[in-house]
């Protein structure tokens, strides 16, 4: 990224443009959209946009994240559309003769110098502590004289609730309204559950024994068990900020655990052709167990074209001790006679035989449809079937498929590994392979992701080249690499 003193003109001037866009956008030959917008009904996007950018700093755990070319494209995107919702709201105050963009720019550069005398003035401070303090003692002075003013003031009232008790406890704790240790709140969260714990068995107590309900007893109970909740929330948050973590982030942390091991039980009810409704707690439990196994080990997808010589970088790993999963081996066990696959694709195709099979469904975009529709599930079933298997006694896994971009696997996995090699290379490799057709060997490279493709969301590429003891020393650097990252 360019410093200060040396960007061009040119990309100052694109934030001019930016403006003069939504200028146009706003006139009375713009968007219809846009122009039947106000400041209110923009409101529920300004949310929407922020939340979106945070959806990607969650996928940004270390710097290196950042070297992910879809990830940054996708982090620059979600920053461009909070800063549209920017513009789109200053343009609209423009219009009214208030204030423009410039003017938010120059007030936010103002406040900001104001508020950090430690750096634009005199005073210095060592700590990010003393920092926050030394903001909040500016922000403070800048109130001053007003008989409303309050430690709590600056706190939005539309923010969500735990993001605003986070905020409270955090304004609170400033000036000393909290515990010196952690035996305080941890008694209170016992308090707190103890009270919740008897309002929610007088409720279960009054709904057994009466035979004729009585909304106004069942209402009050339930307005007591929503106090009593809101109370031990509370606690927590505070729990929470006396350890310096984020409950948001606690929580958002757990509902994504839970969603990705939900759907794990959800396809292997799929799989089976089943729903979720017509399981049952203790089989979906099952599945949900073997989802917590799954998180316990780092599975690292493989791919690459055909033809790149991924099949080669995984069998070197397995000589190295790791396990590899061959998803192509699967099919061909799948369509085997006597495999779950054979029946349904000698009825569609005629055929199992791979050569006939291959012609077909790179000729035919249906009929290479109705083979994945065949086979992936039944693909995906085996596989996840194999991966707890050596869960059991491994804690890496390589998993080795060709299409895990294409139909976004790859996002299952710890990571993704891409083996790449030139066309000219795969094509020459494709047609030694029992006289393929160079025709055919063109439509498999063309139907596939393309390397750029793969490379955009992979963490390491193996430049792969005909030197086999170059290639088994790249995946043996790598094999360290892996072994060294922290569990």
């Amino acid at each position: 990224m360019s410093s200060p003193e040396s960007r061009t003109p040119s990309r100052i001037e694109s934030l001019t443009h930016l403006i003069e866009t939504v200028h146009r956008l706003r006139a009375p030959e713009g968007c219809p959209w846009d122009r039947a917008q106000t400041h209110q009904s923009l409101r529920p996007y300004m949310i929407e946009e922020a939340y979106e950018v945070l959806d990607v700093i969650d996928q940004i755990h270390t710097p290196e994240d950042l070297k992910k070319v879809a990830l940054a494209n996708h982090f620059r995107e979600e920053l461009g559309d909070v800063l549209m919702q920017v513009v789109l709201h200053s343009e609209m105050t423009q219009e009214q003769g208030v204030f423009d963009f410039y003017d938010v720019a120059e007030s936010l550069n103002q406040k900001l110098i104001r508020r950090h005398p430690h750096v634009f003035g005199e005073i210095k401070e060592a700590s990010a502590e003393n920092a926050v303090k030394r903001w909040e003692k500016e922000k403070q002075k800048e109130k001053k004289g007003s008989l409303k003013s309050s430690v709590l003031d600056g706190i939005p009232k539309g923010m969500p609730s735990l993001q605003r008790s986070t905020r409270v406890i955090e304004k609170v704790t400033r000036v000393g309204f909290q515990w010196d240790d952690m035996a305080g709140p941890l008694a209170k969260v016992d308090e707190e559950l103890a009270e919740l714990k008897k309002e929610v068995l007088d409720l279960e107590t009054l709904r057994k024994s009466s035979l004729t309900p009585n909304p106004t007893e069942e209402a009050t109970l339930k307005k007591r068990i929503e106090s009593e909740l809101g109370d031990l929330l509370f606690t927590l948050s505070n729990v929470a900020h006396l350890n310096k973590i984020s409950p948001e982030d606690a929580l958002r942390g757990t509902l994504s655990r839970f969603e990705k091991r939900f759907r794990h039980v959800e396809n292997r009810l799929k799989w089976q052709g089943k729903r979720p409704e017509q399981s049952d707690l203790s089989e979906m439990d099952k599945y949900w167990n073997e989802a917590k196994l799954l998180e316990k080990i780092e599975i690292y997808g493989l791919t690459g074209g055909i033809a790149s010589g991924k099949s080669t970088v995984a069998q070197i790993f397995r000589e190295l001790g790791t396990p590899v999963i061959d998803a192509d081996q699967i099919t061909r066990e799948l369509s085997q006679p006597g495999g779950a696959a054979h029946d349904k694709i000698l009825h569609r195709f005629g055929t199992v035989d791979r050569s006939q099979l291959r012609n077909i469904v790179f000729s035919d975009p249906q009929a290479k449809d109705d083979l994945e529709a065949i086979l992936h599930p039944l693909i995906q079933a085996k596989s996840t079937d194999e991966m707890l298997r050596l869960a059991k006694d491994h804690s890496r896994i390589i998993y080795e498929a060709t299409l895990l971009v294409e139909t976004g696997r790859h996002q299952e996995f710890t990571g993704l590994i891409t083996v790449e090699a030139t066309r000219e290379l795969q094509l020459s490799r494709l047609r030694a392979r029992n006289g393929m057709d160079e025709k055919i060997a063109e439509s498999i490279l063309n139907t596939q992701a393309s390397s750029a493709d793969r490379r955009q969301h992979a963490q390491w590429v193996i430049e792969n080249t005909s030197d086999l003891g170059a290639l088994q020393q790249k995946v043996q650097n790598l094999a360290a690499e892996l072994s060294s990252k922290p569990s």
